[in-house]
């Protein structure tokens, strides 16, 4: 990690912020500026902390995918809906077999330098990715392709992987097995371009260099200030720039709730995705206020590698202790308590049904169950348990969930210490398997419910506690090459079980919709499937 945070406002009172957002009507979206041509000069919006870098082929997190909506394009997008559509590449072609894919790039793809996006520029990602010592947090999802495990663990040289430029704008891609949700792969950092010229192993900087780190996307990276704002500009050279109709977009890191809600009031911030309820909730009937569903989770992960949680019972007694219609409330109306991994959210590719209302409940709600649990663990009472910390990140609503967590399971008789740590921290010790009882939380990165269940696999990047199960591992992968939706969904639904309810690696807690504050002004601006928010097609409504 390279990233360090700062202080970013004064705080204020919830009672005054509450009176200013009350009293004086809706949010300072009307200070939104445009200029003779009707385009909006700057749209800024307060996002989390800085964490993580904006490489593709590095530790992606937090900052970085918002990098990638504005300024990356890959072979294919999401519509609103979550379908594949051509992005970068305009068409592609599957063998029969889909074992390989061809994809041709635009011939109008440019960098915002005005130079071509290439096939190398793809393969530059991919490649860098698969160095070991670039820390690639999504290189497992190149692992579908012919040898890129093995030349990730220095088994074969990178020739090897099946990975072909065929020419400057063809590229194609032979797996090791079908791969029944490839093009959702695409939507990945480790398959976004990085210009060749720039991007390199002996250039570690590059990507926080607005010189460097060219947009191929509707916007560039135009500014950086380590800690405080990120800004992003048009791409004049964005095969769609007369689509584009915000000039600049300006992300300010902020981590005090109150800061944002008096950021927004004020007109110094136009967006603020993410609103915490009670900020939220005193918008309520505004035009402001827009409910975002998303498709995610908010767990507990257990280090299964240190005692107590390396006894099963014990997690077990964690997580039927708690009651999750509490938990949830402290966070807000827009959340609900939930017991899957995939997020409740997320619909099925199947129907479009919901995968709460698929799976059902995976965990029962039983403190008498949970004391009996803790008995045969050796604890009764709690009787002889080590120290236990719950950490969390010092951000929004946690330190709430935490207080409320604690309670929960004082009533098994468990004293649980609290422990609030600064964000970039937390996530190395966490990473480092440091952590008892860590707070989790995850989006998903493409429309697939592997979003969330290859995470643990054996040997995934993001498996932090190392938790390694044959029967799992081998429905994954059995799903990986299953063609047949249906089934396929059966034997992800199968694996989440072994995850959360009979090792209980993790214990689910709840799903939250984003409730978002947006100048009431603007219009024209989307969402795709998986949530996330373009507006540079936004424009001011007309009076």
């Amino acid at each position: 990690m390279r990233k360090t945070k700062k202080a970013l406002a004064v705080l204020m009172t919830m009672a005054m912020v509450v009176g200013c957002m009350t009293g004086c009507g809706g949010g300072g979206g009307s200070t939104t500026a445009t200029n003779d041509k009707g385009e909006i000069t700057e749209l800024i919006e307060a996002v989390q902390p800085e964490s993580g870098e904006y490489d593709p082929a590095g530790a992606a997190a937090y900052e970085y995918f918002s990098v990638q909506t504005q300024c990356y394009e890959g072979f294919v997008t999401y519509d609103e809906n979550g379908s594949i559509q051509p992005a970068a590449a305009d068409h592609w072609d599957v063998n029969d077999a889909a074992t390989e894919y061809t994809f041709y790039i635009r011939d109008d793809e440019k960098w915002s330098d005005g130079s071509d996006v290439t096939s190398a520029d793809f393969e530059n990602t991919m490649k860098r990715a698969l160095n070991p010592d670039n820390g690639s947090w999504y290189v497992d999802f190149l692992f579908v392709i012919k040898n890129a495990e093995k030349c990730f663990n220095g088994k074969c040289d990178f020739k090897d992987v099946g990975i072909e430029c065929i020419d400057d704008k063809t590229i194609k891609f032979t797996l090791e097995e079908p791969c029944s949700y490839f093009l959702d792969l695409c939507k990945l950092p480790t398959y976004m371009p990085s210009n060749c010229k720039y991007a390199r192993d002996d250039n570690p900087d590059w990507d926080m260099n607005p010189e460097q780190n060219l947009g191929n996307g509707p916007y560039h990276l135009s500014e950086h200030v380590d800690g405080d704002y990120v800004s992003f500009e048009k791409n004049e050279y964005y095969r769609d720039a007369d689509q584009v109709n915000v000039l600049k977009i300006t992300d300010k890191f902020m981590d005090d709730d109150q800061a944002k809600a008096s950021a927004y009031q004020t007109g110094e911030i136009n967006i603020l995705q993410g609103a915490p309820s009670e900020i939220a909730e005193s918008y309520e009937g505004k035009d402001d206020l827009q409910i975002r569903e998303v498709p995610q989770t908010n767990y507990i992960l257990f280090n299964i590698n240190e005692k107590p949680f390396d006894d099963v019972k014990v997690r077990q007694a964690f997580s039927l202790a708690l009651k999750r219609a509490d938990i949830a409330a402290v966070v807000g109306t827009a959340c609900e308590p939930g017991t899957t991994f995939v997020g409740k959210n997320y619909k099925s590719k199947v129907d479009g049904t919901k995968w709460s209302e698929l799976q059902g409940e995976l965990l029962e709600e039983d403190l008498t169950k949970a004391k009996e649990l803790l008995a045969e663990a050796g604890y009764p009472d709690g009787k002889g348990l080590p120290t236990i910390t719950y950490t969390y990140p010092a951000m929004n609503y946690e330190a709430n969930v935490a207080q409320v967590l604690q309670a929960q399971w004082k009533e098994l008789g468990v004293d649980v210490k609290l422990e609030a740590m600064e964000y970039e921290v937390y996530v190395d010790e966490r990473r480092n398997g440091k952590l008892q009882m860590a707070r989790m939380q995850w989006y998903a990165d493409y429309n697939d419910p592997t979003s969330w269940i290859k995470m643990y696999e054996t040997g995934n990047a993001q498996n932090d506690v190392k938790w390694s199960n044959a029967k799992y591992d081998k429905l994954v992968a059995d799903s990986d090459k299953n063609l047949d939706e249906a089934s396929r969904q059966e034997q992800l639904m199968e694996a989440e079980k072994i995850l959360v309810s009979e090792d209980t690696v993790i214990c689910p807690l709840f799903s939250a919709s984003n409730q978002d504050l947006i100048d009431p002004t603007l219009e024209g601006y989307f969402t795709d499937g998986l949530a996330y928010t373009f507006w540079y097609k936004a424009t001011k409504k007309s009076n």
